[in-house]
């Protein structure tokens, strides 16, 4: 007896659909989360250092002085910078990717291996480090030497200088990028030829390559800590510093469950830092200040945090940063309103929905004053144009 179509059809659906499961499974792969990070090891036998149980950093004692060495995991390098690295492919933070993704591997990798050295010199008339002798020996047989800040300096060849020049574009956004990269590490390299005297410290990060995923164990040396000079200002007491550390890989699946509680605790932060420019404002006109836009803003912070967070939960928006055009009119309405700027962000919808926002804000009526006489504020009423920058960032919500 022949099949009916009907028959046909639903025996077809059957027989493809763990196919289409399968294939779904392909189209939205599981989020990945992915930590590689280092612990820090100290023998008995080495009675020269210790671990302090509060910051985790390993102390090594060269008299009453010290120096203390802690490895830096991508969270850590993240707070160190939090407006950079909220910026997805565009984060400005050196030492990391930010919260970039990478889409073949599926989480964020490391982009360096970054240690936190402070030395404390309470014994001593002056001590020393040179950052460039520093280096990270792995149980691969590995020497990876450090990076320095500039091509000039890198005896090694290793430079954050020369890192970035050779992955940056050639669009006005790259150079801005690569400056902004540069700042950063400005302030935060361990610097050469920095000279500690007694009573003071100092810290600095060193950075080496990130490590391949099948090391184990690493072996910071600290090489020619000087901690005497003689008359003439030449090294005359020298040692060597070594701090171990077993690495450690966490690596798991994000299930649904996991995933909607963490969405259930993440709040969104607006920032409001004030005005960037504004134009035709009076003098001494408290109606049209950058406290008086603060104000009406914060007023309506809760609208926009509804905005994001709506469309963040969905995936539909990044964390970033926008740039606001409005005009306030003589009357205390919006005459316009526009965004001019976007970073990070990438959601038309979530945009229009802030710009609905603050179509709806109102401030004071203002009047033309005389340009003479004792009132403080003079001259005609005017239409004044505000620019004024967004930042939208998420925080987990302890309680």
């Amino acid at each position: 007896m022949s099949l009916s179509i009907k028959q046909k059809i639903l025996i077809f659906l059957v027989a493809i659909l763990p196919i289409l499961i399968v294939g779904s499974s392909c189209l939205y792969p599981p989020e990945i989360r992915y930590s590689s990070y280092l612990l820090p090891v100290v023998f008995e036998t080495d009675t020269d250092y210790s671990i302090d149980s509060d910051t985790g950093s390993t102390v090594f004692n060269i008299g009453d002085s010290v120096v203390e060495v802690k490895y830096l995991s991508e969270d850590d390098l993240n707070a160190l910078f939090p407006d950079d690295s909220s910026q997805g492919l565009y984060s400005t933070n050196p030492y990391t990717y930010g919260n970039w993704v990478d889409p073949d591997l599926g989480y964020i990798p490391n982009r360096f291996t970054v240690f936190d050295v402070t030395v404390i010199n309470r014994a001593f008339a002056k001590m020393k480090i040179d950052p460039v002798e520093a280096v990270l020996i792995t149980d691969l047989g590995e020497t990876l030497h450090s990076y320095t800040f500039s091509v000039a300096a890198a005896k090694y060849g290793n430079s954050f200088e020369n890192y970035y020049r050779s992955i940056r574009g050639m669009s006005g956004n790259e150079y801005y990028r690569h400056e902004m990269r540069l700042g950063n590490l400005r302030g935060k390299n361990y610097g050469l030829d920095e000279l500690i005297f007694r009573g003071d410290s100092y810290s600095g990060l060193i950075s080496f390559d990130k490590l391949k995923e099948e090391v184990k164990r690493v072996e910071l040396v600290i090489n020619d800590i000087i901690y005497r000079f003689d008359a003439f200002n030449r090294p005359a007491d020298v040692t060597t510093a070594n701090f171990y550390f077993e690495r450690k890989i966490d690596k798991f699946v994000v299930t649904r469950e996991m995933r909607q509680q963490e969405l259930e605790n993440q709040k969104v932060r607006v920032g409001i830092n004030g005005p960037q420019l504004m134009v035709n404002n009076r003098i001494n006109d408290n109606d049209r200040s950058p406290l008086a836009v603060d104000r009406v803003l914060q007023e309506n912070i809760a609208k926009i945090e509804a905005c994001f967070i709506e469309r963040y939960r969905r995936s539909q928006v990044e964390e970033g940063r926008l740039e606001l055009s409005f005009n306030i009119g003589i009357d205390g309405s919006i005459v316009s309103q526009n965004v001019v700027d976007v970073q990070g962000i990438n959601s038309e919808p979530f945009m229009n929905c802030v710009l609905d926002v603050i179509k709806t804000l109102k401030f004071s009526p203002i009047k033309d004053m005389p340009l003479e006489g004792s009132n403080i504020v003079k001259g005609p009423a005017e239409v004044v144009n505000v620019l004024y920058p967004l930042t939208f960032t998420m925080y987990m919500d302890e309680e």
